[in-house]
């Protein structure tokens, strides 16, 4: 199991976002660091121009941590994860711990530590943690009311089945499951839920850090129903797109489709209820209901939706 390990890579790929990259650049650079581990942080431009050099470097002065900078020019987050993986491999000489987060986001100072805090007291090998929504621009009521942009959060050290790369420290064997540890699902999305749903598979653990906080950007631009309608679908699409790849029986997708559609005529009862009470958060959690029950049947079919076509936060 993970334990504490001896070394950690911080890894993040970035793509068009040199405010988001430089601000998550300043916030790895006030991390705590644990004792006896150490940190070095690989930065993955999936931008074969290399846009974010001159942000990683305007960062080196000073670092607390070894920076490398890797271009990636094999457009996909599949392809910019795999290589963060291969660059802490190859500088660390071997295995090594990898914790991933996004260039949207950026570090509370104790996060890597509470990270591999929990993964010494839990087993575990894989730790996932809190990711807090902060707005660019105040949201409107209904956007408050719904909570659209909180995410589940469990008791500290529990047992959970699931985690993403927007805020995770990864063990060497949870990283061995599969070769390279991210695949394709075909779906434009869902290569961090495919890994860890094969971790979970595999009867290594995955555990909550609740302290371990990651803070992430809200532009404007995803302060809208259709985002929001956007992404339950995407949710759906992404849940699909795993169960096919894993190569789930008959049974499986016929009990995956009858979840759809019982989905769907959940969220059309939602939007009824929101158009009589005129009530949008209700409205536009209902359409997003729809949306997922919908993904979830499209998915087994191969159907994707591309959601790094527009780079929210530019």
């Amino acid at each position: 199991m993970l334990g504490r390990p001896e070394r950690a890579a911080v890894c993040a790929c970035t793509y068009l976002r040199p405010r988001g990259l430089a601000r998550l650049l300043e916030g790895l650079a006030a991390l705590e660091v644990p004792d006896g581990v150490a940190v070095e942080v690989v930065i993955v431009d999936n931008d074969a121009a290399a846009s974010g050099r001159a942000v990683v470097d305007a960062a080196r002065p000073g670092f607390p941590f070894p920076l490398r900078y890797v271009v990636e020019p094999t457009r996909g987050i599949v392809a910019a994860r795999n290589a963060a993986v291969a660059a802490a491999r190859a500088s660390a000489g071997g295995p090594v711990a990898v914790a991933f987060l996004d260039d949207d986001e950026w570090p509370s100072r104790q996060w890597l530590a509470e990270l591999v805090r929990v993964g010494e007291e839990t087993g575990a090998e894989v730790v996932t943690g809190t990711v807090e929504p902060v707005f660019d621009v105040p949201p409107p009521g209904w956007v408050r009311t719904g909570r659209f942009f909180d995410r589940p959060r469990h008791a500290d050290g529990a047992r959970i089945h699931y985690a993403r790369t927007s805020n995770v420290l990864v063990g060497p064997a949870a990283l061995g499951v599969h070769d390279p540890p991210f695949e394709d699902t075909g779906s434009d999305g869902g290569e961090d839920s495919l890994l860890f749903h094969r971790v979970h598979l595999a009867g290594l653990p995955i555990a909550w850090a609740d302290c371990a906080t990651v803070y992430e950007s809200v532009p404007a631009s995803r302060v809208s129903p259709r985002w929001i309608v956007l992404r339950q679908y995407r949710y759906g699409l992404t849940r699909s797109a795993v169960l096919r790849t894993l190569g789930g029986s008959p049974w499986h997708a016929v009990r995956r489709v009858g979840l759809g559609v019982l989905t769907v005529l959940g969220g059309l009862m939602d939007v009824l209820a929101g158009l009589r009470g005129v009530r949008k958060a209700r409205l536009v959690e209902g359409a997003g209901r729809v949306a997922l029950g919908a993904g979830l049947v499209l998915g087994l079919f191969g159907v994707g939706h591309d959601q790094y076509r527009h780079v929210h936060g530019r």
